[in-house]
């Protein structure tokens, strides 16, 4: 009986046990959250909503203000690329264009991400060529 009830047990408590953690957003706001890069296409960044970084250029949008980006530890682009995780800050300076600065590698940086469109799933950006 006891085999009996652990193969029926055991499975259900598998099944229950993997259930996929649902990402909460704000509809309101809804660039909060981990993105992770996943293409580029007619000139915009597209990042996809995650509960975490992978290895790859991603941001973590923090509703203080503050950030994570996760982008290459070294000069080098050529694979294999390391990354690491810089802090930095963002702003919006109006409905679609948020200000970044952020540490890097060599120093800080400061540019400007324009969003085209954010929403529970996606981000997709330009970024702003600086003033010149």
């Amino acid at each position: 009986m006891n085999n009996l009830t652990a193969t029926i047990i055991l499975p259900f408590l598998l099944f229950i046990s993997c259930n996929k953690e649902e990402i909460k957003t704000d509809p309101d706001n809804p660039l909060p959250g981990i993105w992770n890069y996943s293409d580029f296409q007619d000139n915009m960044f597209i990042y996809t909503r995650n509960l975490e970084f992978i290895d790859n250029h991603c941001y973590e949008f923090k509703d203080d203000g503050t950030l994570i980006e996760r982008k290459n530890a070294g000069w080098c682009g050529t694979p294999p690329i390391t990354y690491a995780d810089y802090q930095g800050t963002w702003t919006h300076l109006n409905d679609t264009l948020i200000q970044i600065e952020v540490g890097y590698w060599g120093g800080s940086v400061s540019y400007k991400l324009d969003i085209e469109s954010v929403d529970s799933k996606f981000l997709k950006v330009t970024i702003v060529e600086p003033d010149k």
